[in-house]
């Protein structure tokens, strides 16, 4: 495994991380949907209905699931998709910019009997959800911008039900052949794509790759979330390992 290329763009220290993160999401968020079917070619779609399925709740009545960092919902939604009658799926994020598109995206679907309860709220604070509640945790492409890894891994844990599967899809390595590529992608041509679409240059696509180049490999996050307390941790990967799925048992 190999890192991305570095680029001059320097990342906000922890300190900032979390109001700079929030901040920017917001100014960005009408324009990031887009923003991700571009830079995936549309695959991250396919790839958030698989991360659904691992957590192995398809069919099941009366799931109960928290999807963390949300965003506009696209995972949400695909729980949405499989989950029986009189499951709930919590959806928290801490971008009201990324809310309002989620709740807009939700008053536009038909009733279900599968319930969807947005919240603004911060992944490192779970305490609205008590200990072993939940049947799954997700994340998607979330878990890099939290501030302390540690403690949000911990969470996910402690709110699991045992059994409980965490989920987390996001950002990860691609074989050494392909990382010249890989790299020269996410840091040139990613955020000219943000920009484009944005109508001017917003450094928070700079920072999406930066950001990439922070986040563990497969198998350094795979012991970090056995050091978090899971037990049958796994993975897969997506685009040559330029994302991962790692599926974590409680």
């Amino acid at each position: 495994m190999t890192s991305i290329s570095k680029t001059s763009y320097s990342l906000p220290d922890q300190e900032n991380k979390a109001q700079y993160v929030k901040n920017n999401f917001n100014e960005i968020a009408p324009n990031y949907d887009r923003f991700n079917d571009l830079i995936t070619l549309g695959f991250h779609r396919r790839w958030k209905k698989k991360t659904v399925l691992a957590s192995g709740l398809a069919g099941h009545r009366s799931a109960r699931v928290l999807d963390l960092c949300c965003g506009s919902g696209d995972l949400s939604f695909a729980f949405r998709s499989i989950l029986g009658p009189g499951s709930k799926i919590h959806s928290l994020d801490f971008s009201e910019g990324m809310l309002e598109l989620f709740r807009k995206r939700l008053s536009d679907l038909p009733e279900s009997e599968c319930e969807i309860l947005p919240v603004q709220g911060d992944a490192l604070d779970l305490s609205r959800f008590q200990t072993g509640s939940l049947d799954a945790v997700s994340i998607g492409f979330g878990l890099r911008n939290v501030t302390n890894r540690e403690k949000c891994l911990k969470e996910m844990f402690r709110v699991l039900k045992p059994g409980g599967r965490a989920i987390i899809l996001d950002v990860s390595r691609v074989n050494a052949v392909f990382s010249f590529f890989a790299g020269l992608y996410f840091d040139r041509i990613v955020p000219l794509i943000g920009s484009f679409l944005q109508g001017k240059k917003h450094e928070m696509y700079d920072y999406l790759p930066a950001s990439a180049r922070q986040f563990p490999d497969q198998l350094s996050l795979k012991k970090e979330l056995e050091s978090a307390g899971f037990g049958t941790v796994t993975y897969r990967n997506f685009f040559l390992g330029a994302a991962a799925l790692h599926v974590a048992e409680k």
